[in-house]
């Protein structure tokens, strides 16, 4: 078993699901090594490393971001991918409970050993496991990035809509092409980003299905005071909003994109969604 991890994740936590997970394996005498990321892009480069060397089980241990990396390094035609979250959000585990939150019981269900299968989203030539977006959570994510004081994604959210202008997109998806100017647009193989807000409640990471919101801004009320339903997953029947279920999706913007929290410039937003490409384990819970 390898161990890709980023002790760094979650303010520290990362550190602590690491040693939790490290004397698991070590009371029950189970082999492991552990590789720590060092930079962006480590974990990927890793993750493509070992699956080359023929890992037959690497673990992603940290938050969204290091998933991320570890899934685009990742040889699932090689390797199987187990699941610590150790971030301050952790919205896809929270959000598809692909991984307890408590790292003993996580590293538990790997050693366990059973096999599941999720999707993923092919983006470009990314992959994206919970969201790609573009929009209002890129403003969010660059703001939140830059504070200097740590604004938590929520404050930045509320902060951000103050000035925010709704900008073009064109979406392309079960043969039909419309416009909207929206405020941001997702699309959604997990069901929340920014650490609980519920973008996409209806999602499920194994149906095979993309689920597209187009966030609108609405006619009759400032956008600020449609945020508190948008956070809690109250807008999927609002007028504002848009849904498509679909199984790839072009959507046309010279925005900025955001795969799980990680932003591009110049990525196709040209997405499709890969049935059970994620080769991972059940949970026990």
């Amino acid at each position: 078993m390898d161990i890709i991890a980023n002790k760094c994740s979650g303010k520290g936590n990362g550190a602590k699901c690491l040693a939790a997970a490290e004397s698991y394996l070590a009371e029950r005498g189970i082999a492991y090594t552990v590789h720590e990321t060092h930079c962006t892009g480590h974990g990927k480069a890793l993750a493509a490393e070992l699956s080359r060397k023929g890992s037959e089980t690497i673990v992603a241990l940290g938050g969204d971001g290091t998933f991320h990396e570890v899934l685009n390094g990742i040889d699932f035609s090689k390797s199987r991918l187990g699941l610590i979250p150790a971030g301050r959000g952790n919205d896809f585990a929270i959000g598809t409970r692909a991984a307890s939150l408590d790292p003993v019981r996580a590293i538990a269900d790997i050693v366990r050993g059973e096999p599941k299968e999720l999707d993923y989203i092919d983006i470009g030539d990314k992959r994206c496991l919970n969201v790609g977006g573009t929009g209002l959570d890129v403003e969010v994510l660059l703001k939140t990035a830059k504070s200097k004081n740590k604004l938590t994604y929520v404050a930045s959210l509320f902060r951000c809509l103050l000035n925010y202008k709704p900008y073009r997109v064109e979406v392309t998806a079960n043969g039909e092409t419309s416009t909207y100017d929206c405020i941001m647009t997702g699309v959604c193989n997990g069901t929340q980003i920014g650490g609980g807000i519920k973008l996409s409640p209806v999602s499920k990471a194994d149906d095979g299905k993309l689920d597209v919101i187009i966030m609108e801004k609405p006619k009759r009320v400032p956008t600020v005071f449609v945020m508190p339903k948008f956070v809690k997953g109250k807008h999927m029947d609002k007028p504002y909003t848009k849904h498509i279920v679909c199984e790839s999706v072009k959507i046309t913007t010279p925005a900025p994109v955001q795969l799980d929290g990680e932003i591009y410039y110049g990525l196709d937003f040209d997405a499709r969604i890969v049935k059970g490409g994620v080769k991972t384990f059940a949970t026990a819970e």
